[in-house]
């Protein structure tokens, strides 16, 4: 069944009465989350429900509004030298730990030192130690309030590092850990401090009466943070059939959902369901160094023969906009070029299979069911290239086992999803460079890798944008990955709270968002 735009504009719109009411303080906000978090450290041992939560606890000195630009967050105020290699950032005042502790620049430093230590194993230490990206040659605090760090070269990323949702940045005070240096658990300055966990039950995070927040509007993970619940408690919910079944019978306030769900939540009493335009990226990935994909006539031929409009339509139920290229259609990088992709056209599909040879030998293409909008994508497509003349077979796997196949490059074509990236250079980083380095690189150009290098320390926006869109170019013309679509974001809660909005990021924020009940 499929849900029409002036629907989907009506599902969108059902929040806003809601979000019009007063802000009512008090009362426990229940999330579900789909898997346990696998740590209470951030950045150590992360994943996707481990960030949503801990974004609540921990802050970072900047943050990504909703337009994906960089806002203070911690810090008051930020300034870039001239040559681009030190970033002084002056602090705001009043700011406390959960343990009542003020927060300095010292605290800061601290927080650095530790997460660019080896030993804590923070999995994105190589970002800023020179092994994959900048180096941070030195954190200095000429005083309580100013932190500075030093660059070995410039760099245009440094921001949208320290900003990343995924491997957050969080400053923390030094009683995070114990006197052997021994992880405790996240004293930080967010709106909510870490109280309970209960492994593959819940978290619970209670409200900092402390907590002092910035005056701008919310957007995205920047500007006001207003707490207006006492308690927030993270359920662990791993199936979707129940996460869906508890909020309509009122046990959970607020889910993150799929797409095909939109139908039996709009139809259900006392529930109300929102969608947008996402961040994270559906691709068809393709291994360039098999032998017959290694042919770039093979690889034209498959992007000709995917009707992309009927794909993503169906895939979507019409919520969804078709996307050739790396960089999400909501980013302002996403030009007029990055609307160039490839025509649908079975008969140019077929010529060029003729053209190579092509003698109807099969080509695998893997997907899991665990993930619905991997298989649904997958069986679409399926039918696609059998139309244009492609024996295509589905390679049914476990999703671990998928992941590792990706990881090591071990596959002719996979349905695949990319999660949210927030900057272009990033995009395009999930995807460049030498197979030999890292098994899981799609694309080897060596005119892409020195663009995608170029654009970590380009400073200027204009020849930044204009490396993007030579990019773009080449990828289309080499066909070393198909880009289909960035995921529409649902998300669904019951009439007992108010104040519920999407982000870009899809994940769920809890400040600003009360009990009306």
């Amino acid at each position: 069944m499929k849900l029409g735009w002036l629907a989907a504009v009506a599902a969108f719109a059902c929040l806003t009465p809601a979000a019009a009411q007063e802000p009512k303080p008090g009362g426990e906000l229940r999330i579900a989350i789909s898997g346990d978090i696998t740590s209470s450290e951030p950045g150590v041992r992360r994943s996707g429900d481990a960030d949503t939560v801990l974004h609540h606890v921990v802050e970072a000195l900047v943050a990504y509004r909703e337009d994906l630009s960089i806002a203070p967050m911690l810090a008051e105020s930020y300034a870039m030298s001239p040559d681009g290699r030190s970033y002084t950032f002056k602090l705001r005042d009043g700011i406390t730990f959960h343990n009542g502790a003020p927060m300095t620049s010292a605290d800061v430093k601290w927080s650095w030192d530790r997460m660019l230590d080896p030993a804590t194993r923070w999995q994105c230490r190589g970002w800023y130690d020179g092994t994959q990206d900048m180096k941070i040659e030195a954190i200095e605090t000429p005083d309580p309030k100013t932190v500075v760090f030093r660059l070995a070269a410039p760099s245009a990323l440094f921001l949208h590092y320290v900003a990343n949702i995924q491997c957050m940045t969080g400053i923390l005070h030094r009683d995070s850990v114990n006197a052997a240096g021994e992880w405790v658990k996240p004293i930080g300055t967010g709106p909510f401090a870490f109280t309970e966990w209960r492994k593959n039950s819940f978290i619970l995070l209670k409200k900092f009466a402390d907590y002092k927040s910035r005056s701008e509007p919310t957007s995205g993970y920047a500007g006001a943070r207003k707490a207006y619940v006492d308690q927030v408690r993270w359920m662990v919910v791993p199936d979707d059939a129940t996460r869906r079944a508890g909020l309509q019978a009122g046990q959970i306030d607020w889910i993150i959902t799929d797409v095909a769900d939109i139908v039996e939540l709009r139809a259900a009493k006392g529930v109300k369901v929102a969608t947008a335009q996402g961040l994270s990226w559906n691709v068809l990935l393709i291994q360039t160094r098999d032998p017959l994909l290694a042919d770039p006539r093979i690889r034209k031929a498959l992007a000709h023969a995917i009707d992309l409009k009927t794909l993503v339509e169906n895939r979507t139920d019409g919520l969804g906009k078709p996307n050739p290229s790396a960089i999400p259609t909501t980013s302002g990088s996403h030009t007029a070029i990055h609307d160039q992709g490839y025509t649908y056209d079975p008969d140019l599909a077929r010529k060029l299979l003729k053209e190579a040879g092509y003698d109807g030998r099969p080509i695998k293409l893997q997907t899991s069911q665990k993930l619905v909008h991997l298989y649904d994508t997958a069986i679409i497509l399926q039918a696609m290239l059998k139309q244009a003349g492609f024996n295509v077979e589905l390679d049914m796997l476990e999703w671990a086992t998928q992941l590792d196949r990706y990881s090591k490059g071990n596959f002719q074509l996979q349905s695949f999803r990319f999660t949210a990236r927030f900057d272009p250079s990033f995009n395009y980083k999930t995807f460049v460079g030498s197979k030999d380095e890292d098994a899981d690189v799609q694309w080897e150009d060596k005119r892409a890798v020195e663009l995608l290098l170029a654009s970590a320390t380009e400073l200027d926006p204009a020849k930044r944008q204009a490396m993007f869109d030579e990019m773009h170019q080449r990828m289309i013309e080499q066909v070393p990955i198909i880009s289909l679509y960035n995921t529409p974001l649902v998300e669904a809660s019951t009439d007992r709270i108010a104040g519920v909005e999407l982000t870009s990021s899809g994940k769920t924020r809890a400040w600003g968002v009360w009990v009306t009940k």
